[in-house]
């Protein structure tokens, strides 16, 4: 037992040693008592009524008062979409795509007009070889040579080589006469005639120079651009018979208006076969002119610079004769590489 000398409280447990409500130091109840009952008593101060702070002993720490969570907001807004990154393989693609689109176009372009050319190339060689092979037979190599002749323009020899005669070493009648005059000159068989008159020479009466059943071509030119105005060209089935000329001539003029005509010589005089006929296809000026005569049979074609332009049926029967010239007028005409295939 303890008690407090001061305010005399007494406290049973003995393990307290101050005075729960002064503070003083217990003493032991059973110690020798020095009460003085004479003695002025001390009443003990008044008491603390508030209680003592809480005193917060180190290593002891309080935990804070927990926090009320924030409200939730009252609407969450969504997060913008990330942008997403775009492959450039479709953009590769497509424009593969379009390239691809834009050469076939070009290829199928390119076709079409190599087509619209060679129909047209076609036609054109459909044509002249209709009027070719209505008028000879099916031998395969004259065939060859016709289509080759019918495109060819430049017309100064022909790949037919049976016979040629380029003029090189003379061979032909030469010299003047009342009809004109007849020379050599740089290879070439020139000739004219006199004003208002014709000549017309024949090749040396040899067989190569015949005629029957021959394509005969040569080629002729204007030596001054001022053409006979009557004509000048190439005869076939050339023979004088009493003196006469018996041929059929092949002429053309190449000035102003160029043309043809086709004449026969019988008992020594001239007819007209096929009369003046423009052709387009005659060069003019001194430019050098190709002419070509195709016989088969009675049957002969003409052409001028590869290109049919009319067909004769031989009515007298001058089925045999030799190749010749014929001009008129003054004007100097020249002929050369004259070719005669069988």
């Amino acid at each position: 037992m303890k008690r407090c000398p001061q305010c005399n409280r007494t406290y049973s447990d003995d393990a307290l040693s101050f005075c729960l409500d002064d503070g003083s130091p217990l003493v032991s109840a059973t110690a020798p008592s020095s009460f003085d009952p004479s003695a002025t008593v001390q009443y003990p101060q008044s008491r603390e009524t508030t209680p003592p702070p809480t005193i917060a002993y180190p290593g002891q720490s309080v935990p804070p008062p927990p926090q009320s969570p924030a409200p939730p907001p009252a609407w969450s807004p969504m997060p913008p979409p990330a942008p997403q990154k775009r492959s450039v393989w479709p953009w590769l693609l497509g424009i593969g795509a379009v390239l691809v689109f834009v050469v076939i176009g070009i290829v199928i372009l390119v076709i079409a007009i190599a087509k619209i050319t060679n129909d047209n190339n076609n036609n054109r060689v459909a044509n002249t070889n209709t009027n070719r092979t209505a008028n000879r037979n099916t031998n395969t190599n004259r065939n060859t040579n016709d289509n080759t002749n019918a495109n060819e323009n430049s017309n100064t020899r022909s790949s037919l080589t049976s016979f040629t005669d380029d003029f090189s070493i003379p061979s032909w009648g030469v010299g003047p006469s009342t009809y004109g005059n007849i020379w050599y000159d740089n290879e070439e068989y020139h000739m004219h005639a006199t004003k208002g008159g014709y000549i017309v020479m024949y090749s040396p009466d040899k067989p190569e120079y015949q005629t029957e059943n021959a394509t005969v071509r040569v080629g002729l030119r204007s030596i001054d651009g001022d053409p006979p105005v009557t004509g000048y060209g190439l005869a076939v089935h050339g023979e004088k018979k009493n003196n006469n000329l018996e041929d059929y001539s092949f002429l053309i003029y190449n000035g102003d208006n160029p043309k043809y005509k086709i004449v026969l010589h019988k008992g020594g005089s001239e007819s007209k076969m096929v009369d003046w006929t423009s052709s387009s296809t005659i060069r003019t000026g001194t430019t050098p002119n190709q002419l070509e005569v195709r016989i088969r049979e009675k049957k002969m074609d003409f052409y001028i610079n590869g290109q049919f332009v009319t067909s004769v049926i031989d009515e007298v029967g001058y089925s045999r004769g030799r190749v010749g010239f014929y001009t008129s007028d003054k004007g100097e005409v020249a002929f050369d590489d004259l070719e005669i295939n069988r």
